[in-house]
């Protein structure tokens, strides 16, 4: 099984140099992926935009649903969030400048706010769910995905999909001893629910593969969760990822140990395997289609720097 016309790939772009992405794409067209690529973009000059379409099937640009407003607020909560000793003030008072209105316009009060101090990454999902549902024909699979630091060895729908795939990172890290995750889990849910967490694996939000009912669920569930709370988020995306994981609100998800799936996280990984021919290997020897977190590693990126594509691709003559 692979790639067919109803297969997608989808990824944000905000205030990153575009050749940043050009490996990703790169890399998906030598696999032979025969579905389509979108980019939700925001916050891209016209230069990086006309590159974007280059790079991608279709590139939906957000900026014109966050406008300009609370120009005022937005300077004041920038000043806040840059200064020290005042940086914890950020959070209440963004909380406040969200709610100062009714419960009709808050949703778009905070989305403004989040887009324009703390960028795209949360609000993405809705985005995703926005233009799945909208495409035609619709999909049958989708892979959402980071695009700075993800390659592919292969077609990421050469194995069949299922259900909806949630895929481990490093067994080393875990809640509760990553500074990053414990961090994203206590600011957003309490030290509490941390503690209830802890010793738990960390599964990362950004690759998740599913057929498209299953996408569209977690991406509902997911955008809930978010959007509710009215304060910034930012990269805490995560901490709802794993808190609905673990809590058991995506109990239908199939989740995968990192080193024997379609996606192989490699930032925390202290080694890799590799074959003779340089093809990037699982723990079980099966050949991961995508690479996330692959420029962690060094040597690696040494090795690979100068390829027309960035590494030595699994089904290559």
């Amino acid at each position: 099984m692979s790639s067919t016309n109803r297969s997608l790939v989808l990824g944000a772009y905000s205030r990153l140099p575009v050749q940043h992405l050009e490996p990703f794409v790169r890399s998906l067209r030598a696999t032979g992926f025969r579905g389509a690529f979108c980019i939700v973009a925001g916050r891209c000059d016209q230069e990086e935009r006309a590159q974007l379409d280059e790079l991608a099937d279709s590139v939906v640009d957000v900026d014109s649903e966050y406008g300009t407003e609370l120009p005022v607020a937005r300077t004041l909560l920038t000043y806040l969030r840059r200064t020290r000793g005042l940086r914890r003030t950020y959070a209440p008072a963004f909380q406040a400048v969200a709610r100062a209105t009714s419960e009709r316009s808050a949703f778009r009060r905070w989305s403004s706010l989040e887009y324009h101090l703390e960028g795209l990454q949360t609000l993405r999902y809705l985005h995703y769910h926005r233009y799945i549902c909208a495409r035609k024909p619709l999909p049958d699979v989708v892979m959402i995905t980071d695009l700075r630091d993800v390659v592919f060895q292969c077609d990421p729908f050469s194995d069949p999909v299922r259900g909806l795939e949630l895929y481990l990172e490093d067994a080393a890290v875990r809640i509760g001893e990553d500074d990053f995750n414990t961090r994203w889990i206590r600011d957003l849910f309490g030290a509490a629910e941390l503690h209830g967490l802890r010793g738990r694996p960390v599964s990362c939000s950004g690759t998740v593969v599913g057929t498209r009912e299953t996408m569209l669920a977690y991406l509902a569930e997911m955008t809930a969760q978010i959007v509710w709370r009215r304060r910034p988020m930012g990269p805490r995306d995560q901490a709802v990822h794993n808190m609905l994981l673990h809590g058991g609100r995506l109990f239908s998800a199939k989740v995968i140990r990192n080193g024997y799936g379609r996606v192989l996280t490699m930032g925390k990984m202290p080694t890799y395997r590799t074959s003779p021919e340089g093809t990037i290997l699982n723990v079980d020897g099966s050949i991961p289609a995508v690479l996330h977190q692959w420029d962690r590693h060094g040597d690696l990126v040494a090795q690979l720097e100068g390829r027309d594509v960035p590494f030595a691709l699994a089904n290559s003559s």
